[in-house]
């Protein structure tokens, strides 16, 4: 596979798809990222959205296979940087459809500087704002060797620019380290002080922290009023029909931050703040630094 590198990974996206002159309708997760969405817009592709698989919270496995037949493009999203590996789902869409186009999306995974095959035919790893390793932008991605690669320019908009990153791997490899250990200090916090009845399972824990709760609105309200930051999911992109596992995870998640932006003091006070609207119908743990 080829390496190449760009200011965002949108860019990658938008790359590979004009220079391969793909057309048609892509199948991707209902709850993606907006901007991959105005990307693939951008890029001229139809979009058909897909619920999200209840076992992985990645998009509907069952869904795709029925639906290959008729497209050009799979986008398969890595939920909160799960590491799992997808290559024999990868194949069977292939077996039901050899031509289409796989995009094996772990912007939300740890990037990985050695990927020399895969049966996807595009992965893509980001270095960009909020990331698993923040480098303030830059892409990497990796394009199989029977595709062509192009920069195209576009005009420059929220999304997609012609600013080119050039990858310095030492630096990477310097903030991959920091970022290991900064996220395992303060996931540690959260795993040994929050209810384990709400902790999202430990695949799911690397990009942020997550938490099931029906107290969400009510949790993010009070951790904003304390100077405290906190996130919801993607809210699904259409209602024309219902995607009600998508629907679940974002009336329901709370993803609790662990970057460098977060400090151990402020994680030990979230869980005291979150622990204190759980208190009437939990069983609450001491908070206590590790």
């Amino acid at each position: 596979m080829k390496l190449v590198t760009a200011n965002r990974a949108n860019k990658i996206l938008y790359n590979f798809i004009q220079a391969n002159k793909i057309t048609g309708k892509v199948l991707l997760p209902v709850n993606i990222c907006t901007d991959v969405v105005a990307t693939l817009q951008y890029a001229g592709l139809k979009l058909e959205f897909v619920d999200i698989q209840a076992d992985n919270l990645c998009i509907d496995q069952e869904a795709v296979l029925s639906l290959a037949t008729e497209a050009s493009m799979l986008l398969f999203v890595h939920t909160y940087g799960i590491e799992n590996d997808f290559y024999d789902f990868f194949q069977e869409v292939k077996e039901v459809n050899a031509g289409i186009v796989i995009v094996d999306d772990k912007c939300l995974c740890m990037p990985d500087l050695h990927v020399e095959e895969s049966p996807a035919d595009l992965v893509l790893y980001s270095t960009g704002a909020k990331k698993m390793v923040d480098l303030g932008g830059g892409a990497i991605g990796y394009v199989a060797d029977q595709w062509k690669y192009d920069e195209i320019k576009v005009e420059p908009n929220e999304y997609l620019t012609n600013e080119m990153w050039l990858l310095d791997t030492k630096q990477l490899y310097m903030k991959m380290d920091a970022m290991i250990a900064h996220k395992e200090k303060l996931n540690a916090i959260y795993r040994q002080n929050l209810p384990k009845a709400i902790q999202l399972p430990a695949q799911y824990q690397h990009w942020r922290f997550n938490i099931l709760t029906d107290k969400k609105d009510e949790i993010l309200k009070a951790l904003f009023a304390e100077g405290l930051f906190a996130s919801s999911h993607y809210a699904p992109h259409t209602y024309i029909h219902t995607y009600i596992r998508a629907e679940n995870l974002h009336k329901y998640v709370v993803n609790l931050f662990n970057d460098q932006y977060y400090t151990e003091e402020q994680a030990i006070r979230t869980c005291e703040i979150i622990n204190s609207i759980l208190a009437e119908s939990l069983s609450i743990p001491t908070v206590t630094r590790r």
